[in-house]
């Protein structure tokens, strides 16, 4: 059972359409994140009355303003260089991981890797 006020993430069922609105939240949230440094997912989630899941895809809205890590989120014009590059990094290195994966993906389905030799 859910929390009263809170949207059910499952009912949609692949309908994004039916998700709750995480970009008209970005507004809220860059807000609640002025001048406060680093806060805790949580912390925003509950400020805004929200979900962590919709609290991340609200910072991967708001088109670079908002960063997101292992700290929380803090808005990028605020943090620390060394935040941001951190951030920077580490979204460089998913990426990398991601293409990785997606090249292995290729290969197994045109056949230039079969399934005993992926492992």
């Amino acid at each position: 059972m859910r929390p009263t006020g809170h949207p059910d993430l499952f009912a949609a069922r692949g309908d994004r359409f039916k998700r709750p609105a995480s970009a008209e939240m970005v507004p809220r949230f860059l807000n609640a994140l002025q001048g406060r440094g680093w806060v805790a997912g949580a912390v925003v989630a509950q400020e805004l009355g929200s979900n962590l899941r919709t609290v991340r895809a609200a910072a991967h809205e708001s088109g670079g303003l908002i960063l997101g890590g292992d700290k929380g989120y803090a808005l990028t014009t605020q943090a620390s260089l060394e935040d941001v590059t951190a951030v920077v990094n580490r979204h460089y290195s998913q990426a990398r991981q991601m293409r990785a994966r997606a090249m292995q993906i290729e290969k197994v389905r045109h056949g230039t890797v079969s399934t005993g030799d992926a492992a």
